[in-house]
């Protein structure tokens, strides 16, 4: 066992503490769930995937380790979001009157009505809903993308990619958490009808629309992870990809407005996004180079070098 635990990259340690966690949250409030469909297939995906990763020989995936490491565990996400909505009810009750309490103590009125009431422009609203859609693919680019584009003349080093895609996918896990202690479900889902939902009026509207029936669900809503989870590939990729920072950039300021605009976030939920940002990033690196701080063995020719 102390074997195989040494073989596993640092993002895989956190992948792994994070499901015993949410574990023993299930064990100790609703054991039944464990059997469940929902529950068991993520995790069975991951110990097949591991068995995989930690035994094969083929140089093809040997030589594409990290980046398929990458898209795994970015795949994976779906799964654990999806699963706060079953968790952040176990421990507090929802606190979503707070949330709009503040915002109307702030402003004097609900900000995720009254916006897109004001703004009701369809090309205003389609610009809105692009800006949140961006959200969804920023981070799978940029995994993509780094490893193969040439910063100037020369690629970055594996290490620096790997400590790229540790902060980024531990940033996820880190929000998650915070869901499960702070459990909100956001305007769309707290407000009644019809002050809940937002018309949609343009093709990327309805894609979003279809996006969040698919996966959406009443949760995640404090603080904003879209926010937050944006904002850090935005610090990310400052330091290692400026181009691709400085494309990403107006997608992000989109993404402020465009979480309160189609109701998904109130405005304090923004807000603490923003905030969380550098404490959620700060967190993550010191955990990255206590987990690098000692050499890793050669796994079938991975290269493990510290950042």
């Amino acid at each position: 066992m102390k074997q195989i635990i040494a073989l596993l990259t640092p993002l895989w340690c956190v992948i792994i503490v994070y499901q015993a966690a949410t574990c023993t949250l299930i064990s100790l409030f609703e054991p039944s769930y464990l059997y469940h469909l929902d529950f068991l297939i993520p995790r069975v995906i991951i110990m097949v995937y591991l068995a995989f990763r930690l035994t094969t020989k083929s140089a093809f995936f040997l030589k594409l380790n990290a980046l398929a490491d990458a898209i795994m565990a970015y795949l994976l996400l779906g799964f654990f979001y999806t699963e706060t909505a079953f968790l952040n009810t176990m421990v507090f009750p929802k606190i979503d009157p707070v949330l709009a309490g503040i915002d109307q103590w702030l402003f004097g009125h609900q900000p995720a009505i009254r916006f897109s009431e004001v703004y009701g422009n369809s090309l205003f609203s389609e610009l809105m809903f692009f800006g949140y859609f961006s959200y969804y693919l920023m981070p799978l680019i940029a995994l993509v993308v780094i490893p193969a584009w040439p910063i100037g003349r020369r690629v970055k080093k594996p290490a620096q990619f790997n400590r790229f895609v540790f902060l980024l996918i531990s940033a996820y896990f880190t929000y998650y958490l915070l869901f499960i202690l702070f459990p909100a479900a956001g305007p769309q889902y707290y407000y009644e009808l019809p002050f809940n939902q937002i018309s949609a009026q343009g093709p990327m509207a309805h894609l979003v629309k279809l996006v969040q029936q698919a996966g959406e669900v009443p949760t995640g809503a404090f603080p904003s992870s879209h926010v937050g989870i944006t904002f850090i590939l935005l610090f990310l990729l400052f330091a290692l990809n400026k181009k691709l920072f400085w494309i990403y950039l107006p997608f992000s300021i989109l993404l402020l407005f465009s979480t309160v605009y189609i109701k998904a976030h109130y405005v304090v939920d923004v807000l603490a996004g923003l905030l969380s940002t550098p404490i959620v990033l700060s967190l993550n690196l010191f955990i990255y180079k206590k987990l690098n701080s000692h050499p890793y063995p050669a796994v079938h020719g991975t290269n493990h070098s510290r950042s």
